[in-house]
Formats: C-alpha cells, structure tokens, sequence
C-alpha cells in the first residue's frame, strides 16, 4: 500500500477483505477484478459483498484465466501438481455464471482460447521467476523438477517447442 499511496496521489486507498468491505451499501458504479477471484477464500461472500456495494445498474467486471480450459498449458506440462492446486482455487466457468445470475446479476460471459506451439526458451525466464501465482503454491520439490525438466529440455534443444493452450473468461454482470 506505501508504494502506491506513494505513486497515487489524488486516489484514496482503503485495505479491506473482499467478503467484508468497508464501504456503505451501493457505494459504486463499477467494480474490475482482474486476476484475482481465483485468490478469494470465500467467494460466495466475496460475491454477496459486490453485489452489496454496487449501485443498481452497477457494472461488476471479471477477467480470469479459464484453467478448465487449458489442460496443454506450458505451466500444466511442465509442473503437473500445479493444475491439482488450481482445480481447487478456480470455479468452473458456469459455477460463475449460476453464483452471479442467483445474486440479481444479470451476467454476459464470453470466452477467449488460444492453442499454439511456443518455444520452451522463451517461457524459461517466467518459471525461474516463479512469479506465476500457483508456482509459489506448489511443492518445492515440484517446482524444482519442472524446472530442471524445463531446463534440460532447453539446453538439449535451445529450439524446443510444446503445444500449449490458454483461455480466458470475460465476464460482465450487471446489478439488476
């Protein structure tokens, strides 16, 4: 919060719980969650407290990626608990939808999906970061096989390419 207080200047930052925000009942006009819900411990009180706070006719915005869609992903191949862990993190496309629809919201959710050869090489650097959310959540013992399997698979063909996939939901849902 101190680096963006710091580099926010006309912007008031509150630290709260998405399940139990500190803010009065249809407080806003428009809510983005981006990357995010699949982090929430308690997203059906997360859901009650949006609805809560938006206006009526308030905008509710969720981007996430759709792992039920992308079992290929170079994450999955590499690091296999890792979509163990995610199953348990991520609802269901249509688990969303149904949650937000008995809420009041009248809710539109589209799909993107992509599926392509990428080489091994140029994902190497995004692993060693382990700044992927869900390569901080597995086993250290598994994230260290997946890596040295990344990295021997490099340095046995630096040209090395997998198939891999990626789908993301975009979801509106309006306050009825």
């Amino acid at each position: 919060m101190k680096k963006a207080k710091n580099k926010l200047k006309n912007v008031s930052l509150v630290h709260g719980l998405a399940e139990d925000m500190p803010y009065e009942n249809e407080k806003f006009d428009y809510i983005s969650n981006n990357y995010a819900f699949h982090h929430f411990l308690k997203k059906e009180a997360a859901l009650d407290e949006i609805y809560r706070v938006l206006k009526k006719n308030g905008v509710y915005k969720l981007h996430n990626i759709a792992i039920h869609d992308m079992r290929k992903w170079w994450v999955y191949h590499y690091f296999p608990t890792a979509y163990e862990e995610d199953v348990k993190r991520f609802w269901e496309k249509e688990v969303i939808f149904d949650e937000l629809s008995i809420r009041g919201f009248n809710t539109e959710l589209q799909m993107t999906y992509r599926l392509e050869k990428i080489r091994v090489s140029d994902y190497l650097g995004y692993a060693e970061n382990r700044d992927i959310s869900i390569l901080t959540l597995i086993d250290d013992q598994d994230y260290q096989e997946g890596l040295e399997k990344m990295r021997y698979d490099v340095k046995r063909n630096p040209k090395k390419t997998i198939v891999t996939d990626f789908a993301e939901m975009f979801c509106i849902s309006t306050k009825g």
